[in-house]
């Protein structure tokens, strides 16, 4: 496959050197990161624990021209707010049959995509793997390989089509070592995964404390299992079908999975005074909930306590 990686954060440098090692034909869009052009392939080094790899062969390229190269597959690998602009740029370099990937956290960059490429064409994912950029084309990894969730966004005229499309690209995924797994449900995949990165995210934003302490004190691990339960009713409002078996999975994930010093991204990068994904987490689950009439006292009081943070951080950004 001819497969673009938007954005060279942590989870671009992962996906592209795992799908170059799988044998495909990957291009690297960098964002304005710090990468020379390299036409030929450059090296990204992958460590793991004590094991590190320098896997060759991925293209970086600062520009996209659709008279140079088209692909089966695009994934945008960017913050969310920065969606619909990644959107905007990878549309004309989509082949005719070439579809466009969204993994972040949230619930509306698929509908952003498909504001930009046929909604039938966009392709919605889940991702769970823990990753950190450490140099231009370095990235670390921590534990498990990438587990990914993925079906359409909207499904097409032609189902027999996109079937074989989704499968065709969940063997890519688990050809580079990728823990794929289709969901033709993945509205309620998405809802399920905001319900678990924004209720943590949010109660540790706002407690300033880790999971290993959240989850010790009843009071906040009852306010992180309420917080879901928010999220639950916003999304089942809109179409999702969440149940009190996804609730005690993500309970598990959060009491037993997480180590003691585990933070969201989103907590992190409040508490650093960079800009975060508060709009499109926590404001989301508002924004949504207000448009349908669900009360959701909890992320609107994450969202109130946490916006002065994030509006001073995007401030400070834009006059640097």
């Amino acid at each position: 496959m001819r497969i673009l990686i938007y954005g060279a954060g942590a989870m671009g440098l992962y996906l592209s050197a795992r799908l170059s090692q799988a044998g495909h034909s990957v291009s690297l869009k960098a964002r304005g990161a710090p990468l020379e052009r390299a036409e030929s392939g450059v090296p990204i080094t992958v460590t793991n624990g004590d094991e590190s790899q320098q896997i060759s062969g991925v293209k970086v390229i600062a520009e996209l021209d659709p008279d140079s190269e088209t692909y089966d597959l695009a994934v945008i690998t960017t913050k969310a707010w920065q969606v619909a602009e990644a959107a905007a740029e990878t549309a004309p370099v989509l082949g005719e049959e070439g579809r466009l990937l969204t993994i972040q956290n949230g619930v509306d960059a698929p509908a952003q995509a498909a504001q930009h490429v046929p909604a039938d064409r966009v392709l919605a994912g889940t991702a769970v793997v823990i990753t950190e950029r450490t140099g231009p084309l370095a990235v670390a990894l921590t534990g498990a390989e990438a587990h990914l969730v993925l079906g359409p966004w909207e499904p097409s005229a032609d189902q027999s089509d996109a079937g074989v499309y989704a499968q065709q690209l969940t063997t890519a995924l688990r050809r580079a070592g990728i823990l794929a797994q289709r969901n033709e449900d993945i509205l309620t995949a998405v809802w399920k995964k905001l319900a678990l990165v924004a209720s943590y995210g949010g109660v540790g934003a706002l407690s300033g404390a880790p999971v290993g302490i959240t989850r010790a004190v009843p009071q906040t691990k009852a306010l992180v299992r309420n917080a879901m339960l928010e999220v639950f009713n916003v999304g089942n409002t809109r179409g999702a079908t969440l149940q009190e078996q996804d609730l005690e999975d993500l309970m598990g994930t959060y009491t037993q999975k997480f180590g003691e010093s585990t933070t969201a991204s989103l907590q992190r990068d409040l508490a650093a005074g960079r800009p975060s994904e508060l709009r499109e987490q926590i404001g989301a689950v508002v924004a949504h909930a207000r448009e349908l009439g669900v009360d959701v006292p909890i992320f609107e009081t994450i969202y109130a306590s946490q916006l002065p943070r994030e509006l001073q951080a995007r401030a400070a950004v834009a006059q640097s």
